[in-house]
């Protein structure tokens, strides 16, 4: 491994070396381009404001004189056609009427009154109207300005020759220090890829170092939550196919045990027949949505995305709010209850949790109403926070608190998918928190996501 580096350094600064001038022209490249760039940004601009001279369907020609005459001061001769092929105003017209003490100034660093090369023509356009054409092409440059564009690109190569140099020198002592420093850590991730790429997605994830963060730590940090996302996609993956199977069996069947009964003449009854078929559609619908419900927050789990300082306040009373409608309409209540507090977190995350908590809470709880509340939270001299959804519904009995959290699992009574307390068990473990239950039947649930 080490060898390797230092020969992969060796190697690097070898091929710099060779590098080196076609690197210079790339560089003399660019700025050829910047100049040609900003011959473009001016050009632009000339075109803007002749556009801006027509007004009412007519040509200011004051207005034009002095557009073009500044096109002439940037080194462009140009000609205006309107619509119909007829002249304008060129830039010969301004030299014509220039007084002689200015056009004698231009002359010292222009080659007046002609260009070089042929013309080009831009169309011009008002109100999405095409209006006119102008002609244009560059004018030759005296004076200092190319002079001092040779010494750009003299100094430019000089520049780089020596900063080569520096480089290469450099380079050979890092070499040696990076191959030592940098082996270590990347057969770590070698060994842990193998394994990954194994099947064994249970890799073991080293313990961060305190008070120093270097690029190697955000790769091995960003590795090993990529090795956590493909096992929760392994295991999406199987569950969905386990899931599916089993949920669409039924439906399946009972639909076609009623086509079969209309085809042996065992029912007679189409009503009853379409009633029963359209139920089980209705079913695999619900199906089909829970299963877009779940890919939505599997594809939260796949995304780290970044941690952001929110006010939690303002968070969960604007994701409480989107909801404080609907539940009103049902005849509940919604309070929500906290101090003001800044933490740091997935907010994206945290969304679909509270969401799915609340419209749990809704579902069952048919009288009274839910409460939100959230506080500090501390832990082993750790700070974090917590939110509690709290309501007056149904209550869940002893023997199913342990089976709530399963995908797929609802009572009877439930017009969810059995997906959303799920979700919310997942992105909390994702999140590095946990979730607690405390219930009773007929008195209402309390869930408390604690981070």
């Amino acid at each position: 491994m080490r060898t390797k580096l230092f020969s992969a350094f060796i190697f690097v600064i070898l091929l710099a070396l060779l590098s080196n001038i076609a690197f210079e022209r790339l560089i003399m490249k660019d700025f050829d381009d910047f100049l040609k760039g900003t011959k473009e940004d001016q050009l632009y601009w000339v075109l803007a404001s002749i556009e801006g001279s027509y007004k009412n369907d007519t040509w200011d020609h004051g207005s034009l004189h002095e557009t073009l005459h500044w096109g002439l001061m940037l080194g462009f001769e140009t000609y205006l056609e309107d619509s119909a092929g007829r002249r304008i105003m060129s830039s010969a017209d301004v030299l014509f009427s220039m007084d002689s003490y200015m056009l004698h100034r231009m002359r010292s660093y222009l080659n007046l009154p002609s260009g070089k090369g042929d013309f080009t023509w831009y169309p011009l356009y008002i109100e999405g109207r095409e209006i006119g054409k102008l002609y244009v092409r560059p004018l030759e440059r005296f004076g200092a300005l190319p002079l001092k564009e040779e010494i750009f690109r003299k100094r430019g190569r000089e520049f780089l020759v020596i900063s080569f140099m520096i480089a290469g020198a450099g380079a050979l002592l890092l070499s040696v220090l990076f191959t030592s420093l940098l082996s270590k850590p990347v057969m770590k991730l070698t060994e842990a890829a193998g394994k990954i790429a194994r099947g064994e997605f249970a890799v073991l994830r080293p313990k961060p170092r305190r008070g120093y963060t270097d690029e190697l730590d955000m790769l091995t940090e960003t590795f090993f939550y990529m090795a956590e996302a493909l096992k929760r996609e392994d295991l999406l993956r199987k569950h969905l196919t386990s899931n599916i199977t089993h949920e669409l069996r039924t439906p399946l069947t009972i639909i076609k045990g009623n086509l079969e009964a209309v085809e042996d003449g065992v029912l007679s009854d189409p009503g009853e027949v379409f009633r029963n078929i359209n139920s089980e559609v209705r079913r695999m619908i619900s199906l089909v949505e829970g299963i877009e419900d779940i890919t939505r927050a599997e594809a939260s789990f796949f995304r780290k995305g970044d941690i952001e300082e929110i006010n939690l306040r303002d968070f969960v009373e604007s994701t409480a709010g989107v909801m404080k409608k609907l539940i009103e309409e049902k005849g509940l209540y919604l309070t929500t209850e906290g101090p003001p507090l800044i933490v740091k977190t997935y907010p994206e995350k945290l969304h679909i949790i509270l969401k799915n908590l609340l419209t749990n809470a809704f579902r069952h709880t048919g009288s009274g109403g839910i409460a939100v509340k959230w506080d500090k939270h501390v832990q082993d001299h750790a700070q974090g926070f917590l939110i509690s959804v709290e309501d007056t519904g149904s209550g869940i009995e002893e023997g199913r608190l342990s089976k709530i959290f399963e995908r797929f699992y609802k009572d009877e009574e439930s017009g969810g998918k059995g997906l959303g307390l799920a979700i919310v068990k997942e992105l909390v473990e994702v999140m590095g928190g946990r979730v607690e239950v405390d219930s009773a039947p007929g008195k209402g649930s309390k869930f408390t996501v604690i981070f």
